[in-house]
């Protein structure tokens, strides 16, 4: 008996198709594709009596490449001799040029685009079956009627498809969406660089009216009324140039706000695909766990430890979604677009070393700093207060206090290069911190790819079982997605290295969008 045990639970667990063991949520409708629960951002959807379906993920599943043309709205699915047109939006699609009415129109949500469940048996002969009761929906293509659990009674040597989770997300969009094209709308939609450009004219025209009353410049206190009319001129002067120097960093605090919300964008991404894999990791050791506790191999302790991990994983894919969703609202909000709008993002960071002195870093960074050379006006501002002061003028501030506002716009600009260049060296040290973090990883990348290699080919003369050949491939995606956190990371420090003042700037310009 207890080998009879060992054999069931060895071929179940080399099987890679299992239905998944949590409860969907009520309302939720689940999807299972050749027994593997499958997960999507967009769950199906009934709309008129219709059950509707993502698309991509279930062809996909299903053996089909799918192709997605965003101009024209239009999917082509091709599988074998077989080519599937349809466009978003309309009742009619097409198998090999010949029309196939839909029970209801394509429609995109949460980027994908969702299909009539039935057009999947229409278009590529699959076997579908949806249950009311629980709201789930069956589909099976096993080749020759085969089913799933036949397969599973032998252990083939056949080449193993790296077993993945069968995930989509925003794989279509309405639109596409580069970094720069996302800065010229954020730029276009921002209050604060109307209201900057705004202030430069009227500084233009206080400036001009200000000038009108200056014959001449003092070289010294003399004529008291020309000596504050000179005063009032420069300060007129400032306000122009500052407000000139404000525009640009406005702009170059948005840009970096965009670079910023756009990475955090991608990583958020990353996360909801690796989420869903840890849940399929989950299904398959509960699976395991529970397979084992039926042949009096383990007890009930590891089935609810089991049990427990994929509500753990099904939590973190829910709030990793959740963050998701936050993080397209934080850049929409930014560029303008409503907060339910999806796109594809076209730029992604590549890793390239970091080389620069920093020493060099920090001389560029005080000779070219808005706040500094703002700072050194007001002492030149209180230099002159002080040079034109006149002693005969009775109510005047004491001519000590003037000296003391001299010293304070001093010690102010001392303040503001301190600052900088502390900050200029802080990203430095943080973006090398994190090189070295992604050296290590990729190190452990390479361990993780030969180990997910060797358990692949064990598997393949039946020295593994597809339990450990996933987990290694997960171990690799997981290592491949903290290095993409990492670049990612990266190239966000590299644009607060080049401009550091950006990070006061992005943080009050974007209360103010």
């Amino acid at each position: 008996m207890k080998r009879f045990g060992v054999a069931v639970l060895s071929t179940l667990v080399l099987s890679s198709t299992f239905a998944s063991l949590a409860g969907a949520q009520p309302g939720d409708i689940k999807v299972i594709i050749n027994g593997v629960t499958q997960q999507y951002t967009q769950s199906p959807v009934v709309s008129q009596n219709t059950t509707l379906v993502p698309l991509r993920g279930v062809f996909e599943s299903l053996g089909a490449k799918v192709d997605w043309n965003s101009k024209a709205k239009k999917v082509t699915a091709s599988k074998n001799d077989d080519t599937l047109t349809l466009n978003v939006g309309s009742k009619l699609a097409y198998k090999n040029s010949n029309p196939v009415q839909l029970d209801a129109a394509t429609q995109i949500q949460k980027g994908q685009v969702l299909v009539p469940l039935r057009f999947v048996s229409q278009s590529l002969g699959a076997k579908v079956n949806w249950d009311q009761t629980t709201r789930t929906v069956t589909i099976s293509n096993q080749a020759n009627g085969s089913t799933t659990d036949d397969q599973t009674n032998s252990l083939s040597s056949k080449p193993l498809a790296t077993p993945v989770t069968q995930v989509t997300y925003d794989t279509y969009y309405n639109d596409s969406l580069t970094y720069n094209d996302a800065v010229k709308l954020a730029v276009a939609d921002s209050t604060s660089v109307k209201t900057a450009a705004t202030n430069i004219d009227q500084a233009g025209k206080i400036m001009k009216e200000a000038g009108k009353n200056i014959d001449f410049v003092p070289a010294e206190a003399g004529d008291e009324g020309q000596d504050k009319a000179f005063k009032g001129y420069a300060q007129t002067n400032l306000n122009y140039e500052a407000a000139k120097k404000n525009l640009d960093m406005t702009k170059e605090g948005i840009e970096y706000n965009v670079k910023d919300l756009y990475n955090k964008l991608l990583q958020k991404q990353s996360a909801v695909k690796l989420a869903a894999l840890n849940i399929e990791d989950a299904e398959r050791k509960l699976k395991v766990a529970q397979i084992k506790r039926d042949n009096q191999m383990s007890s009930d302790y590891e089935v609810t430890q089991a049990t427990n991990q994929l509500t753990q994983n099904q939590a973190a894919l829910d709030k990793a979604k959740k963050d998701l969703d936050s993080a397209y609202v934080s850049l929409n909000q930014l560029i303008g677009y409503k907060p339910e709008q999806r796109y594809e993002l076209k730029d992604k960071p590549a890793y390239s070393e970091f080389k620069d002195n920093v020493e060099t870093k920090v001389s560029q960074v005080l000779t070219s700093s808005t706040a500094i050379w703002l700072s050194e006006q007001k002492v030149d501002l209180a230099e002159l207060s002080l040079k034109l002061y006149n002693f005969n003028t009775p109510g005047n501030t004491p001519y000590e206090a003037e000296q003391l506002n001299v010293e304070k716009a001093q010690y102010a600009t001392e303040g503001t290069k301190r600052q900088l260049e502390e900050a200029v060296r802080t990203i430095y040290n943080n973006i090398k911190a994190l090189e070295s973090q992604y050296s290590q990883l990729q190190a452990g990348l390479v361990s993780a790819r030969s180990a997910a290699d060797m358990a692949k080919k064990q598997f393949d003369v039946g020295l593994a079982t597809e339990l450990q050949v996933f987990d290694a491939n997960l171990k690799v995606t997981s290592t491949e997605q903290q290095a993409e956190d990492l670049v990612i990371s990266i190239d966000t420090l590299k644009m607060a290295y080049e401009k550091p003042w950006v990070l006061q700037g992005a943080a009050s310009g974007a209360g103010a969008q």
